[in-house]
């Protein structure tokens, strides 16, 4: 019984010099006095003022684009869509597109992009031709994965 209350109190003892180490640090450190700003003479240098009336051109952004490619591709009217892309590293995209009236789930695609447009690869509910995707296209594994793994 003596040895188990003395194990105890060793135990204890530890314990205790742990968290007073871990509450008060007793390592000796240099401390770095903060930098104090200096103020000087503030020198401005004339400026002239310049304006640009730009030309404004319809911008584009990739979701748009893909979407024109699958409408060109398949006839389809952009109004009855919906495209999501959910990976785009800037020349391959994937992503999903449905038809807006339907109840059942829509389609895949994988589409890349050449000359600054955007081709569809493959769009559909069926497997792609992964060696093809890979090889060929050379799709990137972050692009395929979950449907070529």
């Amino acid at each position: 019984m003596k040895n188990i209350l003395v194990v105890l109190l060793i135990i204890l003892a530890f314990l205790g010099g742990y968290f007073l180490s871990q509450n008060y640090n007793f390592k000796l450190e240099t401390k770095n006095p903060s930098p104090t700003p200096t103020v000087g003479e503030i020198i401005t240098a004339p400026t002239s003022i310049i304006q640009i009336s730009p030309t404004l051109k319809p911008v584009e952004n990739d979701e748009e684009m893909i979407k024109a490619a699958l409408v060109e591709k398949h006839g389809w009217n952009s109004d009855d869509i919906i495209v999501t892309v959910s990976k785009n590293n800037g020349q391959f995209a994937r992503g999903g597109v449905t038809e807006k009236s339907s109840e059942v789930g829509g389609g895949m695609f994988l589409a890349k992009k050449t000359n600054r447009q955007w081709e569809i690869i493959f769009d559909g509910n069926g497997v792609p031709d992964c060696s093809k995707l890979k090889t060929t296209y050379l799709f990137p594994a972050v692009i395929l994965t979950g449907i070529c793994d």
